[in-house]
């Protein structure tokens, strides 16, 4: 009896130091599948006229993930003068071993943008993140959904001038849409994405009549149109002028006195601004037209004006008529350069590029 457990004893000890032999292979052969992986794409962007360098390239995590680490990162675009640039002192990536089509990437440093837009001069930034993550759905070696999570920190330089803008925390994510499909179809989903940004602080913010503080703004919609064939902003403009569209699913704004909801359809006009209609919903409209004219933005006489138009809706609806409470549908238009809620005029809107 103590020889015949004696046997089971080496052959179960037998089958787990094989099974752990087995799962170090594995591992070590993903690890390596992963290392020249990455090497090939590198190359392969390199060949398209990418800019990618690194110091070292490490691959860690045994035995619970693969975790390459890449130290001194830098990213830019084609040309002689790129449209951006990115550096970070280290970017890790994290990958399970039994599912190597999901990527989670941390930067734990600041990291340094630098942007050229409309082929002016290369504006830098830093971004300085509390925390910064990012995820990368694959299929068939395809980015197929793109996660961003940033939560405290600031965003400096480039045209925040003086001030750093602090962030409490920012969400942005983008799924594929119907690229596939997307011959045969009128309108068809280039991506989704949906974005979440809470708590952003600016000085700069209180020229405006809303304040140096942004509390919400949250907003799920699809892209519509073709793939251009031109890159980067070239490639936007291509998007536009075939009549791409985005369709607002849903959108809301926290911002001092504008209390906000909305949804509709955006575009970009010949000036690249934004362009459009939508259905809004506008929450204690009194405090927001007291802050316009304060802010020299509505005179008195446009803010007695829209005071009345407004009034004379919420009566309609059924809000109170000093528009302390409840909420008024009205339709917001873009256009010309200005925002409209109703008969109110909300803001200048500058070329987004």
């Amino acid at each position: 009896m103590k020889h015949s457990l004696t046997l089971r004893y080496g052959v179960l000890s037998g089958l787990v130091l094989l099974a752990m032999l087995a799962y170090s292979v594995y591992w070590s052969t993903l690890a390596g599948r992963i290392e020249a992986g990455l090497a090939a794409w590198a190359q392969a962007q390199r060949s398209d006229g990418m800019l990618i360098e690194y110091d070292a390239l490490e691959v860690t995590g045994f035995p619970l993930r693969v975790q390459p680490q890449i130290s001194n990162l830098r990213l830019a675009a084609p040309g002689p003068n790129p449209a951006w640039q990115w550096r970070s002192d280290q970017l890790i990536a994290n990958v399970t071993p039994y599912n190597s089509n999901h990527i989670v990437l941390t930067a734990p440093y600041p990291q340094d943008i630098g942007l050229r837009i409309n082929g002016g001069a290369l504006e830098q930034y830093r971004l300085a993140p509390g925390k910064a993550q990012a995820s990368l759905a694959l299929k068939q070696g395809r980015i197929t959904r793109i996660d961003l999570d940033i939560e405290g920190g600031a965003l400096s330089g480039g045209r925040l001038l003086s001030h750093a803008l602090g962030l409490g925390r920012v969400q942005l994510h983008l799924r594929e849409g119907q690229i596939s499909e997307a011959k045969g179809l009128q309108n068809p989903t280039l991506f989704e994405i949906s974005a979440k940004l809470e708590k952003l602080e600016y000085p700069g913010f209180a020229n405006s009549a809303l304040g140096a503080n942004l509390s919400l703004f949250a907003m799920t919609a699809a892209v519509e149109g073709f793939w251009p064939e031109a890159p980067g902003l070239a490639g936007v403009t291509q998007w536009r002028d075939a009549g791409g569209v985005v369709q607002i699913k849903a959108a809301q704004i926290d911002w001092g006195s504008l209390k906000l909801e909305a949804a509709g359809t955006l575009a970009l006009d010949a000036q690249n601004r934004a362009i459009g209609s939508l259905t809004a919903k506008l929450m204690q409209h009194a405090q927001l037209i007291k802050g316009l004219q304060e802010a020299g933005q509505l005179t008195r006489e446009e803010a007695s004006a829209a005071g009345t138009g407004l009034n004379i809706i919420a009566m309609v609806a059924g809000e109170t008529a000093d528009g302390k409470t409840g909420a008024l549908t009205l339709p917001m238009v873009l256009q010309n350069g200005e925002m409209f809620i109703g008969p109110l005029r909300i803001a200048k809107l500058k070329p987004l590029y």
